[in-house]
This record gives structure tokens, C-alpha cells and sequence, in this order.
């Protein structure tokens, strides 16, 4: 079984540095990368491809909603655990709407901090009942992706060319648009074409909602692309 590839992202060195020590530790949890700044968070997660990424809610040179996006947007797999000091924070919430995928306060024990990242690893909800923001934080998570889930996967298979059908299965393998397009030997500005044709089909709005419909028949996905490859649409 293949560890579990891991982003740590705080502006406190004693702390991040901490936290990837203490999960070094672990024979299934794999540190692939730090940040200590926003700005810093997308190139590492592009660089790293991590399954998870341990988000402080506060960075400096970044809002946490943008931050998601653009996580999103180099990496739709990637799972993201938000890190706050505070009990109380409304940023927590705007991290839901930007899809993050829970939260932890950062004086919590490690086996918990572990069990979160399992958790959310495994496609699950990570909420602290105890926190004032955890209804709303669940309603607000929920909302994402039941957003997603309301468009049958065969409807969406129908609308969808073979070459669309490669595309997504590479979006949800977190490759960017340059790397699709050398890939399968096509231009940038064509991959750009085909998703913003996929994001009509599937009726959203960007390629993080999309990878996420089609997360769970991968199966699927894989032979139909499979069986489309080497033809040009």
C-alpha cells in the first residue's frame, strides 16, 4: 500500500517542522513538501502532487479561499485539512466554500491529527464537533459536493467525447493543462478547449468539481479512455 503523500503548510517553523517529524514517524504518511507563505502553497503542491495538504487557515501572502482554488486548479486530488489556533474563525467557513475538507485546532494530540488525515484521505469529512463552526462547516462541505454528486455519472458518460473522457482522467490524476497537452500531444490551448467543453457537459465550474464527479468510476473513466486513445476528436 502506498503511503500517504503529505503537504505541510504553516508560517510557524518550530511548528511545521514539528508536525513533519512527528508524521516522518509514520511508515504510511510520506512528507513530500513544506510552505511557509500562500504564495508558496500552489508551486509546492504542483510540484509534490500530495494526497493530503495540512492548510494553517492564516498564511502570510495568501487568502485561504484563493489558495484553495489555485490548490485545485495544479492538483484537483489533493485533499485539504485546514490548521487553526482558534476555536472561533470564520475563515473556517470560507475554507469549506473553497472545499477544504475539515479542520483540526493546532493543540490537538497527534493519533487525532492522524486520524484526520486518514480520514479525509479516504474521501471523508474531518469535523470537530465541539467547534463552534462545525454545523455549519458540515452543511457548507456537504453542499460542495452534493453540488457535485447531483449529475448522474452514465448521463455525463453520454455527453462526452472519448478525448474529453482522456482529459478528465488526467484532471483527476492532478496533471496541469501543459502537462496533459505534451501527453497526449496536444496543444495547451486545446486542453483548454476540450475542459471548458467538459465543464459545460458536466454542468460546473471548475476542474475540481469535475474531478471529483468522476473520482468514483474511475473504472470507468479508464477503460473509456483507454479505448479512445491514439484518435483525435
Amino acid at each position: 500500500m502506498l503511503p500517504i503523500k503529505v503537504v505541510v503548510a504553516d508560517d510557524h517553523t518550530l511548528f511545521r517542522e514539528g508536525i513533519r517529524r512527528i508524521l516522518s514517524l509514520e511508515k504510511d504518511i510520506l512528507v513530500v513538501g513544506e510552505a511557509s507563505r500562500g504564495d508558496e502553497v500552489t508551486k509546492v503542491v504542483e510540484r509534490a502532487k500530495p494526497d493530503v495538504l495540512l492548510l494553517d487557515v492564516k498564511m502570510p501572502k495568501g487568502d485561504v479561499v484563493q489558495t484553495l482554488l489555485e490548490v485545485k486548479e495544479k492538483n484537483a486530488a489533493t485533499k485539504v485539512l485546514i490548521l487553526t489556533a482558534y476555536s472561533e474563525d470564520e475563515n473556517i467557513l470560507n475554507a469549506a466554500k473553497g472545499g477544504a475538507r475539515g479542520y483540526v485546532l493546532k493543540g490537538i494530540d497527534f493519533p487525532t491529527l492522524l486520524q484526520a488525515i486518514k480520514t479525509i484521505h479516504k474521501g471523508g469529512l474531518w469535523i470537530d464537533k465541539e467547534m463552534p463552526a462545525a454545523d455549519a462547516f458540515e452543511e457548507i462541505a456537504h453542499g460542495q459536493m452534493n453540488e457535485v454528486s447531483e449529475t448522474p455519472y452514465d448521463n455525463v458518460v453520454g455527453t462526452l467525447t472519448k478525448r474529453e473522457m482522456e482529459i478528465l482522467r488526467l484532471v483527476a490524476e492532478g496533471l496541469t493543462n501543459e502537462e496533459i497537452g505534451k501527453k497526449i500531444f496536444i496543444s495547451e490551448k486545446t486542453v483548454k478547449t476540450h475542459l471548458t467543453n467538459i465543464f459545460d457537459k458536466l454542468k460546473v465550474n471548475n476542474r475540481f468539481k469535475a474531478a471529483l464527479l468522476i473520482m468514483g468510476h474511475s473504472g470507468n473513466l479508464e477503460a473509456s479512455s483507454t479505448a479512445g486513445r491514439g484518435k483525435s476528436q
